[in-house]
């Protein structure tokens, strides 16, 4: 039976700091992309589907809470 390999953001034990650090900055990008997109859609369709896009990309439970609500608190300033 062929078990198929699952790539990760978590480091190797094969892997050097540099690769790791790496690995570290290429996933932050990419929920930075998905965080900016779920702003966006929270702008335009509200707060449920910003919930939801961004725990469909997989941007941590507590990263999505303080990013839509910091964005309510400062649009309610406005």
């Amino acid at each position: 039976m062929i078990t198929p390999t699952v790539r990760t953001a978590t480091p190797t034990a094969t892997a050097t700091p540099p690769q790791f650090a790496e690995e570290i900055r290429h996933y932050d990008q990419v929920v930075a992309n998905h965080i900016e997109m779920g702003l966006s859609l929270q702008q335009d369709y509200g707060t449920t589907c910003a919930i939801e896009y961004m725990q469909g990309k997989g941007v941590p439970n507590q990263i999505t809470q303080q990013v839509l609500i910091r964005s309510l608190q400062h649009l309610q300033h406005i």
